[in-house]
């Protein structure tokens, strides 16, 4: 994230592997109008069970994430994140709710496959915050932009156009001077990122 305060979003890690689906888009008699960027992005609650430093790279950690995934007999099923978040404290990481990007293409990072990425605040000095979740949030809820309408995240966003919408939402993403993260669009309009909750946000960073 960046911000009013200079403070910008980042994601940390990569992938995707959950079967959840977006609407098709386009296809059929007709034109369809296309997609907001925001609402074709899966940005979800999920929570740190575990964080270790990655064997192969001395800046990456490995981390299993509850995003709500479950397999076909119902049992949680915690997707693997490879993130550039080694200077971070691996204690203050376990049992930590933050957002996840949970729809991108599965890439491996130093021969670990990553499964999503997670939303950091970084600012000008390169200081590093993950962006919280409130704890009563379930994990895999999908988060919103304030005044907007649940999206309908792609299932995956793996083509090179797909790519860019991301990469367009992205740099719009900033932190306020609260500590709530936000979306600033091409008109100014700023838009919380929002649970059902409340705000996410970044404790220190503001």
């Amino acid at each position: 994230l960046g911000s009013e305060n200079n403070h910008r979003i980042r994601s940390k890690g990569k992938g995707e592997n959950d079967g959840r689906t977006g609407k098709k888009r386009g296809g059929g008699g007709g034109q369809t109008k296309p997609l907001e960027d925001i609402k074709r992005v899966a940005l979800r609650a999920g929570t740190i069970l575990e964080a270790r430093q990655h064997p192969e790279a001395d800046s990456l950690i490995v981390c299993k994430v509850d995003v709500g995934d479950v397999d076909e007999t119902g049992t949680p099923s915690p997707r693997t994140v490879v993130a550039g978040l080694a200077q971070l404290d691996f204690d203050a990481l376990t049992n930590r709710k933050v957002v996840v990007l949970a729809n991108l293409k599965p890439a491996k990072m130093r021969g670990i496959e990553s499964h999503a990425m997670l939303l950091a605040a970084s600012d000008d000095k390169d200081t590093v915050e993950l962006v919280d979740v409130p704890d009563s949030v379930p994990n895999g809820e999908l988060l919103s932009f304030e005044g907007k309408e649940l999206g309908e995240p792609d299932a995956m966003l793996k083509s090179k156009g797909a790519l860019k919408v991301w990469d367009r939402v992205k740099a719009k993403l900033r932190v306020n001077g609260s500590g709530e993260a936000m979306y600033t669009e091409e008109d100014s309009t700023v838009r919380l990122i929002n649970s059902s909750a409340g705000p996410v946000t970044v404790s220190s960073l503001t």
